[in-house]
């Protein structure tokens, strides 16, 4: 291509030192950029982001437009209409909020609409793991977009600045995540520089293209995202296909004008020691960084080992780890996340595949789950991966290609045994509250003793929840719970109320628990309410009285489950 021949003749531009976090820096790159909208949701662990950019903005180190979603589905399409119309769009998220947005994300890829997404890694649920692995990741990598990998601060800031460039060139037009680990990188703070003049920015990555097909000129009216046919489809789809693979090459050739600008460099592939490696691990993000000092500890034993960490896998960079595993004797590869019944991972498969279109290459290929919902990756943990590998050399094979590392099986003798007495029918009934049906009108009238009597009747949350002293939320559920006569089945949306009384393997709660997502909290109890009274009429359960079926949302805010909880109506047919 003509562009890798163009010379790099940038000087280096002047750096200020400073002690940041990932999401500093992220934030930090999107002011300087200045985008001209944010769609965002918060979610843990990114929220931050649009938090230190909404401070900024009242200090006026920037002019983005932010603008709250209601979700992260909101979050993506408030991204596209913005990128539609040419503008230059930012937006961040992590785990569930990218599995929300998931179905926007290839139609921005496949109508070609530039635009950068941190994705903060975190793990999905179920069950629910705030802190980060790459499940979320991996749910990404068939979507069409660039996605480029960050290991530290440092590399956040510099990506976001790249990854911009790389969206907007001619050859690509495609939108780009730069994915970094939830709470390792995101909020773990270390040295960086970042360029003291905003300007400097602005000029790398350039004016905004207007040659771009955009909605922002009536006069010039388009139509996007027109249906097609299987005909036209395939050669869309091939021409994606062909975008996505040069934005590879361009990768290359910003990453060579950000270093002549920065004095920082990005390889499509970090490699460590690799020279000479006879071992080596494939690890992504931050887990390189660890895996790196043990290299040189086994070095200093006369090991040959070393390191390999993409910077980008989107495209995979397969050629590039073709020559860098010529006369790699054993290979562990250690992946945050797994693909269920696949015998590995997705880069494992992905760099197998990569090694089967080179008939030389005798590699021996292990594959390792490793540090899922944030589980901590230490040293220690480098070396039993590289003696690992070391065994697999020796022997000329792999006793076990695949399998998980970390994980502690039961002992039947350490069952968990219940502490709370469960509660159910009678226990809760004390004839205080009497309901009856007014035949005229078909009403139901309510009679209730004053609250000091219903003081007596039992409670529903256990003692020995993890909430805050002095937190409202139990004695007003508790007061809540006191109205209603019976069993109650009640489904808790995420926040403080859930996380506190049911972090595995224990329940503060008397009576049956649901939890489920943000925004179908509201579906999920419907369907279990028809599903109780069909089972009920069916004869399928045994059940002498009805249930009360309850839903509590909130997080001390309206963001948690609010708008599902207003927006739904359901009328059951049941009595």
């Amino acid at each position: 291509m003509a562009m890798l021949e163009e010379k790099v003749t940038m000087t280096k531009a002047e750096q200020v030192t400073t002690f940041e976090s990932g999401n500093e820096m992220a934030a930090l790159a999107a002011a300087q950029i200045n985008y001209h909208i944010m769609g965002y949701f918060p979610i843990t662990p990114s929220t931050e982001i649009a938090q230190l950019l909404d401070q900024m903005k009242t200090r006026g180190e920037h002019h983005i437009q932010l603008i709250a979603a209601d979700g992260e589905h909101g979050s993506a399409g408030i991204c596209y209409g913005a990128s539609v119309m040419g503008a230059r769009v930012f937006n961040a998220t992590s785990a569930n909020g990218l599995m929300y947005m998931l179905e926007q994300l290839p139609v921005q890829s496949g109508t070609r609409f530039p635009m950068v997404m941190n994705l903060v890694t975190r793990s999905i649920s179920g069950p629910l793991d705030i802190r980060g692995d790459h499940s979320d990741l991996y749910f990404a990598l068939n979507t069409g977009w660039v996605i480029l990998l960050a290991r530290t601060p440092q590399a956040v800031y510099d990506m976001n600045i790249m990854a911009l460039k790389i969206a907007e060139h001619a050859d690509v037009r495609l939108p780009v995540i730069v994915a970094y680990d939830g709470f390792f990188t995101s909020h773990q703070k270390r040295k960086v520089q970042y360029f003291k003049d905003r300007s400097v920015v602005q000029s790398f990555v350039g004016e905004r293209p207007t040659e771009f097909p955009n909605a922002a000129d009536p006069k010039k009216p388009i139509t996007i995202g027109a249906h097609m046919n299987g005909d036209d489809l395939i050669n869309n789809n091939y021409q994606q296909s062909e975008a996505l693979y040069r934005a590879g090459e361009v990768f290359k050739q910003v990453a060579r004008e950000y270093a002549a600008l920065s004095g920082r460099e990005y390889s499509v592939l970090d490699l460590y020691q690799m020279d000479d490696a006879e071992v080596a691990l494939f690890l992504l993000n931050s887990a390189a960084e660890t895996a790196k000092d043990v290299v040189d500890k086994l070095r200093a034993k006369g090991i040959k080992a070393g390191v390999i960490s993409p910077n980008i896998i989107r495209p995979f960079p397969a050629e590039e780890i073709r020559q860098a595993l010529k006369h790699v004797k054993a290979l562990l590869i250690g992946e945050r996340a797994d693909s269920y019944g696949a015998h590995g991972p997705n880069m494992t498969h992905e760099v197998k595949s990569a090694l089967q279109s080179d008939p030389e290459n005798k590699t021996i290929v292990l594959s390792r789950v490793f540090g899922v919902g944030g589980k901590d990756f230490y040293a220690d943990d480098a070396e039993a991966f590289f003696q690992m590998a070391i065994d697999a050399m020796e022997k000329g094979y792999a006793e076990k290609p695949f399998d998980y590392f970390g994980h502690v099986p039961g002992r039947p003798e350490q069952k968990l045994q219940p502490v709370i007495e469960p509660m159910h029918g009678d226990a809760f009934k004390t004839g205080l509250i009497q309901v009856t049906e007014d035949e005229e009108t078909k009403r139901l009238k309510v009679k209730i003793p004053p609250l000091r009597a219903l003081t007596a009747k039992p409670k529903r949350i256990a003692p020995g929840h993890g909430a805050c002293p002095g937190c409202g939320i139990f004695p007003g559920l508790e007061l809540f719970f006191k109205g209603i006569e019976g069993d109650v089945v009640v489904l808790f949306q995420t926040g403080c109320a859930y996380v506190v009384t049911t972090a595995y393997p224990y329940s503060s709660h008397k009576q049956t628990m649901i939890h489920n997502l943000f925004q179908n909290g509201p579906a999920t109890l419907s369907g279990a309410v028809e599903a109780f009274f069909e089972m009920k009429k069916r004869g399928d359960i045994q059940v002498s009285d009805d249930v009360t079926f309850v839903m509590v949302t909130g997080d001390g805010g309206m963001d948690i489950g609010m708008g599902s909880a207003i927006g739904h109506r359901h009328s059951t047919s049941q009595p």
